[in-house]
């Protein structure tokens, strides 16, 4: 009498698939709840005029923006947790902050203290009002030892044709900004500061970065912006030995920090947030480093018939 099948090891019941679903269906039904955390973001929201700007001590989850209908822009609580779940920016700044700075040696980057220190750091939401600025206003300032070294458009992957008409007073106005409220009151020396000017003139503080690699150069390279560094300090030290061979204190100031805007539609740069605009799977699939057709094989497997 043949044995039944039903006995065998690799006996397959549609019954086994139903126990597989309903373990999964009830991993997928997990749901978290911050209630004190909802509450507190809208109450802020509400505060700050309805909409608001999410981000962490560091970085804001710009290349999340494709979940959120292409902007920052949050009205409600779960606007804020999509993009904070679904940007990597955010999960380096949890996870990863600190790995790069021994790398960042030769850059002079600050580093944020001890091993101790770091283990204790308190990680901040922060909510900013929403506000409509125009892109080709924005600038990035690079500080070294409390001077203004260098200045670079923020959006360097439009060209603006303002700008190269303007940026010599904008520039003005910027550094005169800079010596008026941040040179003397910010304590670190060395760091990279986003600012805007609006309409009126009026500089504003956008935020405050890391002098380093973590933080994009845009149109410098850390090379240079070292460069930029190392010259100033020179010129520190020479000024202070002229000082104390002439027995008076004389009051130098940097006036001319260099200042780098695209200038033609030819120096548009590519946007680093373009990899980011499509799931990781496929961008691995394309870039793929082993040198094989991993992509045209996957789309040979889509295009095979179902063998189930």
């Amino acid at each position: 009498v043949p044995s039944d099948p039903r006995d065998g090891d690799d006996y397959w019941s549609s019954d086994d698939d139903d126990e597989e679903n309903d373990n999964s269906q009830e991993e997928e039904q997990q749901q978290y709840s911050f209630p004190e955390l909802t509450n507190q973001i809208t109450s802020s929201i509400n505060t700050l005029g309805g909409a608001v700007l999410p981000k962490l001590n560091w970085s804001c989850p710009k290349d999340a923006t494709w979940v959120n209908n292409g902007t920052l822009k949050c009205r409600t609580p779960g606007d804020v947790f999509v993009l904070l779940k679904s940007s990597d920016f955010v999960m380096h700044d949890l996870s990863l902050s600190f790995d790069d700075a021994d790398a960042d040696a030769d850059v002079d980057v600050d580093k944020n203290g001890s091993e101790e220190e770091k283990e204790e750091i308190k990680y901040e939401l922060v909510l900013r009002k929403w506000c409509h600025l125009h892109p080709s206003m924005e600038f990035r300032c690079f500080v070294s030892n409390h001077d203004l070294v260098a200045i670079s458009q923020r959006d360097h992957t439009n060209h603006f044709p303002h700008l190269s008409k303007n940026y010599l007073s904008i520039r003005c106005t910027i550094l005169d900004f800079f010596d008026d409220t941040i040179q003397d009151v910010f304590s670190l020396p060395n760091y990279v500061v986003d600012v805007y000017v609006d309409k009126n003139d009026r500089v504003w503080i956008l935020d405050f970065n890391v002098w380093g690699t973590q933080t994009d150069s845009l149109l410098f390279d850390w090379t240079e912006l070292v460069s930029l560094q190392q010259q100033q300090q020179q010129q520190q030290l020479s000024q202070k030995k002229e000082e104390e061979e002439e027995e008076e204190s004389i009051e130098t100031m940097n006036t001319n920090p260099e200042m780098r805007i695209v200038q033609t539609e030819l120096e548009v740069h590519y946007n680093p947030l373009a990899s980011y605009r499509a799931p990781i799977d496929t961008v691995n699939l394309a870039t793929d480093s082993n040198g094989s057709n991993s992509f045209q094989e996957f789309m040979k497997m889509c295009e095979r018939p179902s063998q189930l």
